[in-house]
């Protein structure tokens, strides 16, 4: 391609190809040529076009009969050939600038690339703001990079991936997955595979393309059109919290498991969230049920779910909570009996945690999980009492001091007979990582506070 990293001037080829086509070329420069021209596609468009406008050139200038020649001619035939070469003279113009605006356009980036630190191409290392053009094509072999599209959308990949940028709102993922954030102004942003297209509606959203062609869809906010590329059915709408896979056999577009792991870049853009283990499930929108202390809302076994309660809240008074300490809690008489605060003065954000199993049995049903925040954990919130104490400050619906009636349950932290069943709270030393081991029913659930640090 153009070299992207500098401009039009800098780079060689329209030097080697314009001394190409003037027959100038000495044999180190035909063979750097050559190879340029097997190894990059938009080289060969430059190629093509560049030929293309020559030869326009080089038939107008032949065809051109000279003055001479054309005395001997009747008026009426002379005057009708000048026309005919103006015409010719014109549409070579034409032709000439629209070449030009072509050659811009291709020319124009339409993304730079923000690689991680040892990414790697398969061609090899990448610059940072490496500039992709129209029809740029790249095998992410290494790493992971953010790549920010001139609209505005910005995608995220890990390798390994290979895709083709099409242009500033436009990606074709051959193999891969990625994660798109798209604002107002990326409104319509597309996602293209083998199998199928997805278009955005105001979203984020990820796509994976497995090794057997199979498109993964998971929608984290707003919503997508996904369409099948064989037009085996209508295009289908796609809504936050859902997910659907498109076969690539049948190109039928079918119900798929949501996760949320895949949202994390954007999630520690905006939270101190920096990681969270598969089986945690990241919401932004902790729901009124929720919030009211309703169970049977968000019901799924072995699937722990992380809201933001709320944020930057500025502490006027010690706020009372279960544990401070790094540390295993384990027993009813180590977390029930555990007491502390977090300070007046300090900014905190709080989510909640939440666990509440679908399956209809009378054992209580294990989930562990883990997450990691860039900010220190200030506090945990587990037990009835410390809930519905701190509910005026941290409960949502609480806002303006009018708190609705809200029914708690709690952490369990109590060993069974065989010493089995129990929930198990990790506090790690530099009070980031927060691990858990929960235990419930059908009939109930498991749920707590965790305060953070605000950014």
């Amino acid at each position: 391609m153009i070299r992207e990293n500098s401009t039009s001037w800098e780079d060689p080829l329209p030097k080697l190809v314009a001394l190409y086509f003037d027959n100038q070329l000495n044999e180190r420069e035909l063979k750097q040529l050559q190879t340029r021209l097997k190894s990059d596609p938009e080289a060969r468009i430059f190629f093509v076009q560049f030929s293309a406008l020559q030869t326009q050139l080089e038939w107008i200038h032949t065809d051109s009969s000279s003055p001479q020649e054309m005395t001997h001619l009747p008026g009426s035939i002379y005057s009708r050939k000048k026309n005919w070469n103006l015409i010719l003279y014109v549409t070579c113009c034409v032709c000439l600038v629209l070449g030009g605006l072509f050659s811009m356009h291709l020319m124009t980036p339409v993304a730079h690339v923000f690689p991680e630190p040892g990414s790697v191409w398969s061609s090899g290392n990448i610059t940072t703001e490496e500039k992709l053009l129209p029809g740029s094509r790249r095998h992410l072999l290494r790493g992971a990079i953010e790549i920010r599209f001139t609209s505005g959308s910005v995608v995220n990949l890990k390798a390994p991936a290979q895709f083709t940028v099409h242009n500033s709102n436009e990606i074709f993922l051959q193999a891969g997955k990625l994660v798109a954030d798209v604002p107002e102004s990326g409104h319509g942003f597309t996602v293209e595979t083998q199998t199928g297209k997805i278009i955005d509606l105001g979203t984020s959203f990820s796509v994976n393309v497995g090794a057997e062609l199979n498109t993964e869809i998971k929608v984290y906010r707003g919503k997508v059109q996904v369409a099948g590329s064989k037009e085996t059915e209508p295009p289908r709408e796609i809504r936050a919290n859902e997910a659907v896979q498109i076969d690539p056999v049948t190109n039928l577009i079918q119900p798929g498991d949501y996760t949320s792991s895949d949202f994390i870049p954007l999630i520690s853009r905006d939270y101190a969230v920096d990681q969270f283990s598969d089986n945690v499930i990241f919401q932004e929108q902790l729901p009124d049920q929720i919030a009211q202390g309703e169970f049977q809302v968000l019901e799924r076994d072995g699937a722990i779910f992380l809201f933001p309660e709320k944020r930057d809240i500025l502490l006027s008074e010690n706020l009372p909570v279960s544990i401070t300490q790094p540390g295993d809690y384990r027993a009813e008489e180590q977390i029930e009996t555990e007491s502390d605060f977090v300070s007046r003065g300090m900014k905190v954000d709080c989510y909640r945690i939440y666990y509440d199993p679908a399956s209809n049995h009378r054992d209580m049903i294990r989930a562990e999980g883990v997450v990691h925040f860039h900010q220190p954990i200030l506090g945990l919130i587990t037990t009835k009492t410390r809930l519905l104490e701190t509910d005026s400050v941290l409960n949502p619906l609480c806002a303006g001091g009018n708190c609705p009636p809200v029914k708690h349950q709690e952490v369990e932290a109590r060993v069974a007979e065989d010493g089995t069943h129990q929930d198990i709270l990790s506090l790690s030393e530099d009070r980031k990582t927060l691990k858990f081991i929960l235990h419930t029913g059908t009939k109930y659930v498991d749920e707590f506070r965790v305060l953070v640090a605000s950014p």
